[in-house]
């Protein structure tokens, strides 16, 4: 028996609301009853038709949504469900109605204005028109799609992932949007979301190979990444973008010339010569120097005065420790373009710069220029900074504030966002904390701290060790664990994961440093995530260097960082602020992992070497050996901004230094003052 007329919209609004909980049966039994009472109300067969069509019954939903529609013909939601309903020629006859009734469905049709701006080069116009395509029919799949690449060629990455998941969640069978969303996911580094969706799409599509080999490769996977793409190079030797990942894939194996061969195939000109030092970096990560070497004079070859070049091979030579070869080249490089910047900032750091040193007098003739670009400007106001302090002259703090004033003007730095992620690493422990790791016990020794702080000393006094091998500031660390902690935070994580991670990361680093045996790790971020590290290589121990954060802070100030990176490190007030986090993330590792984490004081460590060398090499569960006193001598590369001091004997001529420069320094000394860190523990 229908209900009663009286109860029609109390019982209408409980079919919703059951509906909304996800019981589309019982939703759906209300809604019949209601039929028989309202036969004409199109509210209610649109009701229906919609959950017909989520539960996969689409001649139901059909029959329910054109009944609705005869009633209301000019609705739009009762076209666009049916729309999403329809396939083949019934949707195509369904767009024509739309078309003669002045329906917008938000077909793909309704989209090709916004992918004409996009064509045009306008995504400004195009995410505008795709937002109101988005307001004319909310329920669509093609206006989120078109929606979330107009984000993507605007490069808003974050913006275009909810509009992408939606367009798939509407249209999985649609192979544009599953791509997009896979290309975007990747972007925002979400790779244990976007890797099933791009292998999927790479069984039979060529385009979907590269996305995926560049997750395989950034995910510390280059040999599954190589043979990936040279397949899909077989299928397509034109396509220069393959080339070009395959040849990045190639470096980080270690392959030189068929990672050369693949660049000269990929590009020309000025974009080859940039590819190769892509190439030669790759190589070097890979640990073949001889081959990044061999990249870089391959490169010098077509293009012998080319001053970046120059600068590279230079940069090489500084970690090698040929101080005089490198030198060399920076003076060509300087000599073939005097415009050159990081060449000078190179030159000043591998020496100490005299009184009437002709370098420090052409760089003061570039800062004078007004058109002088700001990037060139902050770099070589570094460079007359540092010139400056060798002969102790009075304005090297003026040139270090304009330097860290323009590098923190380009790159933004908000320690909220640095707070947040600690908080979020701290909780992390508490589910790693109950698991039995899994990982490789392999004994890898984890040298970390703040930048400037003592690392490189510590991490040379291992490696003069017979039984270690430096390994430098390996980058490998939170590539492979990546797609452990993405799960981890989704509620998916596992030991196994994260065992998987610290395979990865143990193929990645003894490729690069040729070693089965024990290796340091100098990547600065270890710190921060201690509980990570060991859950992923129990057999990892982490030594953390601590310093006094005033002269870190000064060492900091000087020093121009690769772009992106330390961020906080242009900002005095924001550095204190910074060093306290760190400091709180220490004591919160060391509390929780005393047996895992040594700590050591770098005043002590200078002041009396042996008892804190001798404390560090036994917590490292090595053998004594005397060798570990002269760390100086220890045949290694370095490859951090402690190049040339690190090859001198230990001292104390760095300790101390800030009270030199204290009224230049007191917005940093007043954060480390006032700052006070929670961790949420």
């Amino acid at each position: 028996m229908p209900p009663a007329a009286g109860s029609l919209t109390e019982r209408y609004q409980q079919a919703l609301t059951l509906a909304a909980q996800g019981d589309r049966a019982g939703a759906l039994s209300i809604l019949a009853a209601l039929r028989l009472a309202r036969p004409d109300s199109p509210e209610i067969l649109f009701q229906i038709g919609r959950l017909e069509a989520a539960g996969g019954r689409a001649d139901a939903a059909e029959a329910a949504l054109r009944a609705a529609l005869a009633l209301r013909p000019k609705e739009p939601a009762i076209w666009h469900v049916l729309h999403l309903v329809l396939t083949g020629d019934a949707r195509r006859r369904l767009e024509r109605d739309a078309a003669k009734a002045r329906v917008t469905l938000g077909s793909e049709a309704d989209c090709a204005p916004v992918y004409a701006a996009l064509k045009a080069g306008n995504p400004d116009r195009a995410e505008a028109l795709a937002l109101a395509l988005v307001k004319a029919a909310p329920e669509a799949a093609w206006p989120a799609l078109a929606l979330g690449e107009a984000r993507m060629a605007r490069g808003a990455w974050g913006g275009a992932l909810g509009p992408l998941d939606k367009a798939v969640e509407r249209a999985p069978d649609l192979p544009r949007a599953r791509a997009a969303l896979g290309e975007t996911l990747l972007q925002l580094e979400l790779f244990a979301r976007a890797e099933p969706l791009l292998a999927e799409l790479a069984e039979g599509r060529r385009p979907a190979k590269l996305p995926l080999a560049r997750l395989l490769r950034r995910t510390l996977r280059p040999e599954d990444a190589a043979p990936l793409l040279q397949r899909a190079v077989a299928e397509a030797p034109q396509d220069r973008a393959l080339h070009e990942e395959l040849a990045l894939a190639l470096a980080d194996l270690g392959q030189g010339e068929p990672a050369r061969a693949a660049a000269r195939k990929a590009a020309t000109g000025g974009a080859r010569l940039h590819l190769m030092r892509r190439v030669a970096d790759g190589l070097q990560g890979a640990g073949a120097i001889a081959e990044a070497e061999a990249t870089i004079d391959a490169a010098l070859a077509e293009r012998p005065r080319d001053a970046g070049l120059l600068t590279h091979r230079a940069q090489y030579r500084q970690s090698a420790g040929d101080l005089a070869g490198a030198e060399a080249d920076l003076q060509a490089a300087i000599a073939a373009d005097p415009d050159a910047a990081e060449a000078y900032r190179a030159y000043v750091n591998g020496r100490t710069i005299a009184a009437g040193d002709p370098v420090a007098a052409q760089i003061a003739a570039r800062l004078a220029r007004p058109d002088l670009p700001r990037a060139a400007r902050r770099v070589l106001h570094f460079a007359a900074a540092k010139a400056a302090l060798d002969r102790k002259a009075p304005d090297a703090f003026t040139h270090l504030h304009t330097a860290n004033r323009l590098t923190a003007e380009a790159f933004p730095y908000g320690f909220d966002a640095d707070l947040a992620e600690a908080r979020r690493l701290v909780a992390d422990w508490q589910t790693l904390k109950g698991w039995a790791p899994e990982g490789p016990a392999d004994p890898v020794l984890f040298v970390t701290g703040l930048p400037r702080s003592g690392t490189t000393l510590v991490e040379t006094i291992l490696a003069a060790h017979p039984a270690v091998t430096a390994g430098g500031e390996l980058p490998f660390l939170s590539r492979a664990m990546a797609p452990a902690l993405e799960r981890l935070r989704a509620g998916q994580g596992d030991a196994a994961g994260f065992a998987e991670a610290g395979r990865r990361y143990l193929r990645a680093a003894r490729r690069r440093t040729g070693t089965d045996g024990i290796f340091t790790d100098k990547a600065i971020s270890t710190f921060s995530r201690v509980g990570h590290v060991v859950t992923a290589l129990p057999g990892a121990r982490v030594v953390i260097l601590r310093r006094d954060p005033r002269d870190v802070g000064l060492s900091l100030y000087r020093n121009l960082f690769p772009e992106g990176l330390h961020r906080y490190a242009y900002d005095l007030a924001a550095m204190g602020r910074y060093i306290r986090l760190h400091d709180a993330l220490v004591a919160f590792w060391a509390q929780a992992l005393p047996d895992r984490v040594h700590v050591i004081d770098y005043e002590a460590l200078t002041a009396d070497p042996g008892p804190q060398i001798r404390a560090l090499v036994d917590f490292c569960g090595l053998p004594w050996d005397d060798a570990c006193l002269a760390p100086e001598r220890a045949e290694r590369r370095v490859e951090t901004l402690s190049f040339a001091q690190v090859r001198a004997p230990i001292g104390r001529q760095a300790v101390a230094g800030w009270r030199r420069h204290e009224a230049e320094l007191a917005p940093l000394i007043r954060a480390l003052e006032e700052t006070r860190i929670d961790l949420g523990a």
